[in-house]
C-alpha cells in the first residue's frame, strides 16, 4: 500500500473521511476546454474528462451494412495494389485506431495526401524498432497478430490535413477504423519523435502504478462484515481529482471481493454515478485468478495484480475530478475479512463546466431479445465513452456480435465494428482463446481457466483514450449478440464514461428538402424522388419512406443557430447507396472544407430491405459562426476525377456546440 502523503492523512489513515482545502476555481471561462487529441490525449492524460466541443467522432468499416455477418470485402473500392480501400476520409481529421484481420491484405499503403512507404505486418508491434515505419509505430502503439491474438493493429494517432486513404494489397477481411472529424480551423496535433516516445513510455508502463507518488493519500482497511450492505470507505472533500483507487484484498477473498460493487458518489449526489462490481471496474467481467507468467488484468487505467498466494490488488487510475466531495463505499458480495485500501487525489482548479464525472454503469442481460441489438448504456448529456468490460458467456459463436454505437442522436452508428472479439483487439476468437492482457483491450479470464480456479463465462475489456468516444448530447451503447441477434447466451457489461446532463450540442434547425419552408432553400439542379429503404448496420432495421434530393450543382439555404455558439455541426440523412459522394461547403460565402462520404453502391440487407439511409455530421469552424444567429450554407457537388456524381440529401440539420 502507498505511504500516506501529508501529515493529515498520516493522521486520519484509518479513518472513514479525509477534509482538503478547497483550491480556488479557475473563472469560468469564455470558451470551451482545449482538445486533445492525437498523441496529445495520451501526453495530456490527466486531462481525459474534457468535454470535447468542435469535433465529431467517426468510423469506417467493413462490417456488413446489411446487418448480416458477410464481410463488405469491398469497402471503400479497389486499391492501386491489387487490394481494397479500407479507410478514405476527407481532412481535416485525425485516425486514432485501425485494425485488420490478422495478416490479411498486408502489407498496407497510406496515401496522406502522397504515397508513405509500406506497412508490413512484420513492422508491427516492435518493442526495439529498427526499421523506419517500426520507429513510428512501436509497441503498443502497433501490435502484431501474436501480442493481440489475431489483430494486426495501428494504435499510433494519424493527422491528415486534406485527405486519408488506407489500403490493403491484397483482398481484407473485418477492417475496423476510428478516427475524428475536425474544423478546418482546427489545428492538427503534433506528431513527432519526442511524442510517439513519451506515449509509448505511458503505456508500456500499463500494469503499474502510474499515478502521481507526491500528491495526498487516505488509506486504511475496511470490514465487510454482512453480504448486501454497503459499508462506507472513503469521503474527501474540497475541489480534487482522484488519481488512484486501491484495494489490497487477501488472497483467499479475491473472488468475494471481486464480485462486491463499488460505488462512488460525485458531490453530494443520492445515487452513485459509479455502481459496479469490482472486477468489471478493473477490467475483468470474469473468473478471478493469478494466471501463470502474466498478471490477471495488466491495463493502462486499471490492473488487477497479485503474487499468486497472499494478496491481489484492484486499482483504478482514471482522473476522476470532482467539485465538493467524492464519497466511496462498497457493498460486499458475501461476508469477509477487513480488506485494505488506498486514495490518491490532487487539488483541482479547472473550470468544472470544462469537465464530465466519471461515471460506470453495470448492465445483466440473462436472455437477450431475439432480433434485437441490446443496449448497453443510453445517456442523455455531454462526455465520451472511455471504456467497456463485456462477458459475453463462451468464447465462440456469439462474438460474431458487432458493437454499435450511436451519438448525439443519429440514426446511423457512428461506429459499426465487425464483431466483439475485434473491438477487444482479438481477432479469430483471440486464436480460440489464448487468453491476454494489454494495455488497452485483453482476454484477461475466460472458460478455459486452470482447473480449481474461479470460471464465470468469458469476458473482454477495451479501455480508449485517443480513441475515446465524445458525446454532445447523447450516447447509446448497443450490442448484437451473434451474427442477426440470434445467440442466447446472457450477457454482462459494464460501460465507463465521463458524462454531465449539460447539453453541449443543441439542434437549432431544420430543413427537409421536400417542405424547405423559409429557409430561401435554392437548387436548381435537385431532382426529387421517393426512397423506401432502411437504415445501415443493424439487423432489424424497419424500412423508411423520404424524399432524395439528387443534385449536381450547387444548393444554398440558410439555418438558425445560437449567437453564443463555439462553433456547429452540420447533419445530412442522405441516400449512402449512391457511390462517393463529395461537395465544397461553404458558410456565409466562406470555404468551410470539403464533406466526403465513400461508400459503395446499392447494399442490400438480409432480409433483402436496401440498407440506404445513413446520417453523417460535418463540423462547421468557429471562426465562420461565432456570433452569428443564422448562417447561409451552400453545397458545392465536387465532380473530382467523376463528372457524373451526385450528391444527395433527404434533409439537413443544424446544431450549435454551445458555449
Amino acid at each position: 500500500m502507498p505511504a500516506a502523503r501529508s501529515l493529515l492523512a498520516a493522521a486520519l489513515a484509518s479513518a472513514f473521511a479525509l477534509t482538503a482545502t478547497a483550491p480556488a476555481y479557475a473563472t469560468e471561462p469564455a470558451g470551451p476546454p482545449p482538445l486533445y487529441l492525437g498523441l496529445d490525449s495520451y501526453l495530456h492524460w490527466d486531462k481525459l474528462p474534457y468535454l470535447e466541443i468542435g469535433d465529431r467522432v467517426g468510423g469506417q468499416s467493413s462490417a456488413d451494412p446489411g446487418g448480416s455477418n458477410t464481410d463488405n470485402v469491398t469497402t471503400f473500392g479497389a486499391s492501386p495494389f491489387g487490394g481494397r480501400v479500407l479507410f478514405d476520409q476527407a481532412g481535416p481529421g485525425v485516425v486514432t485506431f485501425m485494425r485488420m484481420q490478422e495478416e490479411i491484405g498486408g502489407p498496407w499503403a497510406t496515401r496522406n495526401p502522397v504515397f508513405l512507404a509500406p506497412l508490413k505486418p512484420a513492422d508491427l508491434g516492435q518493442t526495439s524498432p529498427t526499421t523506419t515505419p517500426a520507429s513510428t509505430l512501436p509497441y503498443p502503439l502497433s501490435l502484431n497478430v501474436n501480442q493481440s491474438q489475431g489483430s494486426s493493429i495501428v494504435a499510433t494517432s494519424i493527422p491528415y490535413a486534406t485527405n486519408m486513404q488506407f489500403m490493403s494489397s491484397a483482398a481484407n477481411g473485418n477492417f475496423y477504423a476510428m478516427y475524428r472529424k475536425l474544423a478546418v480551423d482546427t489545428p492538427l496535433p503534433e506528431q513527432t519523435a519526442t511524442a510517439t516516445s513519451q506515449a509509448t513510455a505511458l503505456l508500456r508502463s500499463a500494469g503499474t502504478d502510474i499515478a502521481p507518488k507526491d500528491i495526498p493519500t487516505a488509506q486504511g482497511t475496511v470490514a465487510l462484515p454482512t453480504a448486501g450492505a454497503a459499508v462506507p470507505v472513503a469521503s474527501i472533500d474540497g475541489s480534487n481529482q482522484l488519481r488512484a483507487i486501491s484495494f489490497h484484498v487477501p488472497y483467499g477473498q479475491k473472488v468475494r471481493f471481486g464480485n462486491s460493487r463499488l460505488r462512488i458518489y460525485w458531490d453530494g449526489e443520492t445515487t452513485p454515478s459509479v455502481d459496479a462490481p469490482v472486477k468489471y471496474l478493473t477490467g475483468d467481467g470474469a473468473g478471478v485468478y493469478k494466471p501463470a507468467g502474466r498478471q490477471l488484468v495488466a491495463g493502462l487505467p486499471a490492473n488487477i495484480t497479485s503474487d499468486g498466494s497472499t494478496y491481489m490488488d484492484f486499482s483504478l487510475y482514471w482522473p476522476m475530478p470532482f467539485g465538493s466531495n467524492a464519497r466511496i463505499e462498497l457493498v460486499p458480495s458475501a461476508a469477509m475479512d477487513p480488506v485494505g485500501w488506498s486514495v490518491r487525489y490532487e487539488p483541482f482548479s479547472d473550470p468544472l463546466s470544462w469537465v464530465g464525472r466519471f461515471h460506470a454503469n453495470y448492465t445483466d442481460i440473462p436472455t437477450p431479445q431475439a432480433g434485437r441489438d441490446m443496449t448497453f448504456l443510453d445517456y442523455q448529456g455531454s462526455g465520451k465513452l472511455v471504456g467497456t468490460v463485456i462477458n459475453f458467456g463462451a468464447v465462440g459463436a456469439t462474438l460474431e456480435g458487432d458493437p454499435h454505437i450511436y451519438v448525439d442522436g443519429s440514426k446511423t452508428p457512428q461506429l459499426a465494428v465487425t464483431g466483439t472479439e475485434e473491438w477487444g483487439m482479438g481477432g479469430d476468437y483471440w486464436h480460440n482463446g489464448n487468453q491476454t492482457s494489454l494495455p488497452m483491450a485483453g482476454l484477461p479470464s475466460s472458460t478455459n481457466n486452470p482447473a480449481g480456479s474461479d470460471v464465470d463465462g468469458a469476458a473482454e475489456y477495451r479501455f480508449l483514450i485517443a480513441d475515446s468516444v465524445p458525446f454532445t448530447n447523447h450516447l447509446r451503447v448497443d450490442w448484437e449478440h451473434g451474427v442477426v441477434n440470434d445467440n442466447t447466451q446472457p450477457y454482462k457489461a459494464t460501460m465507463l464514461w465521463y458524462g454531465t446532463p449539460t447539453v453541449t450540442a443543441t439542434p437549432t434547425d431544420q430543413l427537409a428538402v421536400a417542405s424547405p419552408g423559409d429557409h430561401g432553400y435554392q437548387s436548381p439542379s435537385d431532382q426529387l424522388s421517393p426512397l423506401t429503404a432502411a437504415y445501415e448496420y443493424t439487423s432489424n432495421s424497419p424500412l423508411l419512406t423520404d424524399t432524395v434530393a439528387r443534385m449536381t450543382t450547387s444548393t444554398t439555404f440558410t439555418m438558425s443557430l445560437h449567437s453564443n455558439n463555439a462553433g456547429a455541426f452540420l447533419r445530412r440523412t442522405f441516400n449512402s447507396c449512391v457511390a462517393n459522394q463529395r461537395a465544397k461547403a461553404y458558410v456565409d460565402g466562406q470555404p468551410a472544407g470539403t464533406w466526403y462520404n465513400a461508400g459503395v453502391s446499392r447494399k442490400t440487407g438480409y432480409d433483402g430491405h436496401d440498407r440506404c439511409w445513413r446520417d453523417d455530421d460535418f463540423p462547421l469552424p468557429k471562426s465562420l459562426t461565432a456570433g452569428k444567429n443564422s448562417i447561409t450554407i451552400r453545397i458545392d457537388n465536387d465532380t473530382l476525377n467523376q463528372p457524373d456524381r451526385v450528391w444527395t440529401a433527404a434533409s439537413y440539420q443544424l446544431f450549435s456546440f454551445d458555449w
